[in-house]
């Protein structure tokens, strides 16, 4: 991985076995390029300055979504998210630590009202029910794996500030914990997303046609993603 400079600022730059060159814009408003073994950087940038334009525009649909964001609280009556539904924090001392959903409110057993302890507690059920969650959804691509004759995928819970998910070659699908705050149908989204990357490498003509047949309101699921908070 390399960062080079270009008419729109330092872009990412990985290379892969791939025959295309994609272009994508993260959260923050970095640039990544994803780039065949053997393409010169001359080409790299030629490739970037045509998609300036998209460039900016995704940047600015970011940056205007991240100012609306304001930073999570974790206090009695402070709202979360949860597949999608918002549910209030209600916040408790006692010595039985833990999480409980009751109706429309999480509630929340601490030994000490400091928002960091209660957003570890919170942090900490998320993740078991992403976990619980991610699970249920993975069974019902057993099948058409094998009917590729793939790999039965394997899922990782990983943190990553920039990314729903990934897929890796040895068949494992790394998805973030956070995603369990999103709608059912948007999980469904991000998983069908890494699982079409078994078969196809980058974001070419395959992957996509590939992502119209098993999830053809993506790009809907993409959007809603996008403007969580």
């Amino acid at each position: 991985m390399a960062t080079i400079r270009t008419a729109v600022g330092e872009c990412v730059v990985k290379r892969a076995r791939r025959r295309t060159l994609a272009i994508s814009v993260l959260p923050d408003g970095t640039v990544e390029v994803v780039a065949p073994l053997g393409a010169a950087e001359d080409k790299i940038h030629e490739k970037v300055e045509k998609r300036t334009r998209w460039i900016l525009r995704q940047r600015r649909v970011f940056a205007a979504l991240n100012v609306k964001r304001p930073p999570r609280r974790y206090c009695t009556g402070a709202t979360h998210r949860y597949l999608g539904r918002q549910y209030r924090l209600k916040v408790s001392i006692g010595e039985d630590q833990g999480v409980k959903l009751r109706g429309a409110y999480l509630l929340v057993v601490s030994r000490s009202e400091a928002e960091d302890s209660v957003a570890a507690l919170v942090a900490s059920w998320m993740r078991e029910r992403a976990k619980e969650q991610f699970s249920k959804r993975f069974v019902a691509w057993r099948t058409w794996c094998e009917e590729r004759g793939l790999s039965e995928p394997r899922l990782r819970l990983l943190s990553m500030p920039k990314r729903w998910g990934s897929a890796h070659k040895n068949g494992t699908v790394a998805l973030n914990p956070q995603l369990v705050r999103a709608p059912s149908i948007c999980i469904d989204y991000v998983i069908a997303h890494e699982i079409c990357h078994r078969l196809h490498a980058g974001h070419g003509r395959g992957f996509y046609a590939e992502l119209n047949c098993l999830c053809p309101n993506w790009r809907q699921c993409k959007q809603r993603l996008e403007a969580m908070d």
